[in-house]
């Protein structure tokens, strides 16, 4: 059975199952669920190592695990410019700390014959980042991982795994991995150069219309933003997701939380997180 291994060092997450479970029961203390009966259809996590993010992470996949155990659970990485094609994760399983988690294996060839698709290469932090989470909040769960481009085959890639879903008789949801504007020296892109005035422009301006397409479900003007202001390294993702979760019954967004990697560390260099539930 070919295993997806760890690629990421354990600065990114813990290489223990002991050392995931304190990190993530402590990332969902106190969280507030859903009104009760409410429908989920996942939402935009962001991908940073778990010091940054992993708490905005866990809550958005704990406050969709509250609602619903789904078969499968899709997960769409990004770091892809708009002229790639998707790219699967073929394995048959992706190897965590909290043990192996079970691929959907039965989705490749249907959705390999809607679009072009290549194998997608280890080491990208975009979806292993998140799978301890997804292994955790729904350890029932297969999982269908890919990467998409940022371009409007991200539409056609989240419809065609809502279609392929849906004549296999599964139920899914979808998770969008997508980190905000990336400012400062590290990243090489500082326009309104450095302090507090630039964390706040990049907060109330360059992050927002990123962020209020994603509360529109509106793919399309996720990428859009992302293409024109730097806003997203992953815009592919969330679109991706939206689409699928659109076409699912997807109909509202909530914001579970937003900030900065500045707010954590402040420097001059710092990234965008956002954590956002679709539901109907």
């Amino acid at each position: 059975m070919p295993l997806r291994q760890r690629m990421l060092p354990t600065g990114w997450y813990p290489g223990s199952q002991s050392g995931c479970v304190a990190e993530i029961e402590s990332f969902v203390a106190g969280v507030k669920p859903l009104p009760a009966g409410v429908k989920v259809y996942g939402g935009m996590i962001p991908h940073a190592g778990w010091y940054f993010s992993g708490k905005l992470a866990a809550r958005v996949f704990h406050l969709n695990a509250q609602a619903t155990q789904p078969q499968v659970v899709c997960i769409f990485g990004g770091h892809l410019g708009g002229n790639s094609p998707p790219l699967l994760v073929t394995e048959d399983a992706w190897e965590t700390p909290l043990g192996e988690v079970p691929l959907a294996t039965e989705f490749y060839k249907p959705l390999s014959a809607k679009m072009t698709l290549k194998p997608e290469p280890p080491g990208d932090n975009t979806i292993e980042v998140n799978m301890p989470f997804i292994k955790h909040f729904f350890p029932k769960s297969q999982i269908l991982a890919v990467r998409a481009p940022q371009s409007d085959t991200a539409l056609k890639l989240g419809g065609a795994v809502a279609q392929v879903a849906r004549d296999l008789g599964k139920s899914i949801l979808f998770f969008g991995s997508a980190d905000l504007t990336h400012y400062g020296p590290n990243y090489g892109w500082a326009p309104k150069g450095y302090g507090a005035e630039a964390v706040q422009w990049v907060k109330e301006v360059n992050d927002k219309r990123f962020l209020e397409a994603v509360l529109k479900l509106d793919g399309p003007g996720a990428i859009a933003a992302a293409n024109q202001d730097q806003s997203s390294c992953s815009a592919g993702a969330p679109a991706a997701a939206m689409a699928g979760a659109k076409k699912l019954g997807a109909a509202k967004a909530h914001l579970v939380d937003y900030y900065t990697s500045y707010d954590i560390m402040p420097g001059d260099s710092f990234v965008g997180y956002g954590g956002v539930v679709w539901t109907g």
